[in-house]
């Protein structure tokens, strides 16, 4: 069998095809790039040219920063809106009021029985600890 060299129809690249067919293109990149750049051809847009990891359009602007800023804040207005109370998350201000701020400092144990001389178990949140009152 002889081997013929051709060259690439997107990157000019001398090459030697891996098939018994005649091959267009050295590789699957050059022909997907190629395909790639007909497609843009057909459409009349321009090419994207690789360029800086920054381009013309990846700049930032104050307009854009700024409806990207009321963009977020309408979507945590319509969500606290629209989200139940109980289901909204504790906050550290919850959890003190319900350890400390709350009038019933004692909380009655019910899984305790009393005690001989039927005083109840309750724990006292405030100082942590188990207390008996009758």
């Amino acid at each position: 069998m002889d081997r013929y060299t051709y060259n690439c129809n997107y990157c000019g690249v001398e090459y030697t095809p891996r098939r018994r067919r005649v091959q267009k293109y050295c590789s699957n990149s050059c022909r997907v790039n190629a395909f790639k750049q007909r497609q843009v051809k057909t459409q009349n847009l321009p090419t994207v040219k690789k360029t800086d990891s920054v381009g013309a359009q990846d700049k930032m602007s104050w307009g854009g920063v700024g409806n990207a800023a009321a963009g977020s804040l309408a979507v945590n207005l319509v969500s606290s809106l629209l989200t139940k109370e109980e289901n909204k998350p504790a906050t550290k201000g919850d959890i003190k009021k319900l350890l400390y701020g709350s009038s019933n400092k004692d909380i009655l144990i019910k899984n305790v029985p009393p005690r001989v001389d039927g005083a109840r178990a309750y724990f006292n949140t405030i100082q942590q600890i188990l207390i008996y009152k009758k």
